[in-house]
């Protein structure tokens, strides 16, 4: 008998790298939204921001509002389609609008040079930074690594045979090993890709938070001077010199370039947000989280005020900031993947010091509540009604009825709030009323928030962030007790013995 040998069909080798469509498209969606917004933002600012003019009303920046949109269709189309033409697209008309952006910058710098002594006092908007910005974004997408690597096709398989083809295949092969250990390497210092149920949506939550941050941060209002002037200088007044004079320095450094600093501080948000929402970068934006929130707590909110005295938790204290930076810490997420019995809280790195972290918090509103320039019979009363300036007429009319409900009863009002304070931070250790001081401390947190923060005055267009309102409600979720899950053994059905099935017939 005669047997002949079929040759083996080669089959498709499947890449083990990760697919880089989907944050490619993203990305050029996100730059192209970006060109758009900094094409409608001023460019030019006369009179010291009493006019303002924005790019669009030239034909440079509708040029760039143009390519922004063809940028942000193309980056849809590859999360979409995918496809070389469109990353090629996104790469290519970010390069092109990053140049022509940096040719108006220098114009902009030249004419704005001229006109230093006339009585327009004419100066740079933010508009032409952020439309930079985003097309470095888009240009940035062409470094992505690609979303896989070819494999052999079979008329390269069927000259397998000569000792050229074979050393190809050998180092393709070793190439591919390579790029997957490093690519595990990488995921394993950086990726999420075991969390589920509450603890991915709590660090879904906490992203959503950084993003409302980053737009919040692109407001026309942050790429002024009066963001220096007005926001970050007055945070590290009453601080310790050892702590106010880095903050000092960091606020005349930003001066100096104030849309440059603002767009690079807006886009590291913007970074750690959407860091949160993608899981091979979970890891490395909750490390991002909790480094960028104690920079900005200390260099540019001088600690939350907690040190000089006059802070309150009613208006704001100790900062959102540092409250991301915790919760950042409390759902980093464990090995196993499920939160555990004890809730998220239980189960993050800090183990049983979470309950702790929770009285020091609350523990410190009390006591702040009841400094002596916060319990004057009339201090509480100044700090609500001191809040009506720059709202809508609405949230005016609601901090004065809230202020003059308190009227001078400012000792009363600190003594009731700090005997709250102490009962949401006990009531964490026993279980029958963890709930209920969780409850109590999600009811203080919207009361911080609509009354004594005015919805962290973003109604102005000037706030930096949604304040601490909206961190309490998700910080109180994160040490939410949680239902242990039935294990298989506790739902196996039981097993009646024959002899006493016969019995009992």
């Amino acid at each position: 008998m005669i047997s002949m040998s079929t040759p083996a069909v080669p089959r498709a080798h499947r890449s083990a790298l990760p697919n880089w469509r989907t944050v490619a498209g993203v990305t050029g969606a996100a730059a192209g939204a970006t060109i758009v917004a900094g094409a409608f933002l001023p460019w030019v600012e006369t009179f010291a921001g009493l006019i303002q003019i924005p790019g669009v009303r030239g034909g440079n920046g509708r040029i760039l509002a143009v390519a922004g949109v063809l940028i942000a269709a193309a980056g849809l189309y590859h999360v979409i389609r995918g496809g070389t033409r469109s990353r090629w697209l996104v790469g290519v008309g970010g390069f092109a609008a990053l140049g022509f952006s940096g040719y108006l910058l220098i114009q902009l710098a030249a004419t704005m040079k001229a006109l230093s002594g006339s009585m327009v006092l004419a100066s740079g908007g933010p508009g032409l930074w952020v439309t930079a910005a985003g097309s470095l974004l888009a240009f940035g997408t062409l470094f992505l690594p690609s979303s896989a690597i070819a494999a052999p096709s079979a008329g390269s398989a069927g000259s397998a045979g000569s000792a050229g083809s074979a050393g190809s295949a050998a180092r393709s092969r070793a190439l591919r090993s390579r790029a997957d250990g490093i690519r595990r390497s990488v995921l394993s210092r950086t990726a999420d890709l075991e969390s589920a149920g509450t603890r991915r949506g709590l660090q879904i939550a906490l992203g959503l938070v950084w993003l409302v941050d980053a737009v919040l941060q692109f407001q026309p209002y942050m790429f002024g001077k009066a963001f220096v002037s007005q926001q970050l200088a007055p945070a590290s007044m009453g601080n310790p010199a050892l702590l106010a004079s880095p903050a000092m320095w960091a606020s005349r450094l930003i001066a100096h370039n104030v849309p440059a600093w603002n767009t690079a501080f807006a886009l590291i948000q913007l970074a750690i947000a959407l860091g949160l929402l993608w899981r091979p970068a979970v890891k490395a934006a909750l490390a991002g989280s909790i480094v960028w929130a104690l920079s900005v707590w200390w260099l540019g909110e001088g600690l939350g005020g907690v040190l000089t005295g006059t802070a309150t938790p009613v208006t704001g204290a100790p900062g959102a900031v540092i409250l991301y930076a915790l919760i950042a810490v409390l759902v980093w997420p464990r090995r196993s993947g499920s939160p555990g019995r004890g809730g998220v809280a239980a189960a993050s790195p800090l183990g049983g010091w979470a309950r702790a972290a929770w009285v020091v918090l609350w523990g410190s509103f009390a006591y702040q509540i009841l400094q002596g320039p916060i319990r004057a019979p009339g201090s509480l009363h100044d700090a609500i009604a001191g809040n009506a300036a720059g709202e809508p007429g609405w949230v005016a009319a609601m901090d004065r009825a809230a202020a003059n409900a308190v009227g001078s009863h400012g000792l009363l009002v600190s003594v009731l709030l700090a005997a709250t304070f102490v009962v949401i931070a006990g009531g964490i250790f026993l279980p029958v009323t963890t709930r209920p001081a969780l409850i109590l401390a999600i009811v203080a947190g919207l009361a911080f928030w609509v009354i004594g923060e005015n919805f962290g005055t973003i109604l102005t267009t000037t706030a930096t962030d949604p304040d601490t309102g909206p961190p309490l409600i998700l910080l109180a979720a994160v040490y939410w007790p949680l239902r242990p899950k039935a294990s298989p053994r506790d739902t196996k059905p039981a097993v009646i013995a024959p002899d006493r099935q016969l019995a009992s017939g």
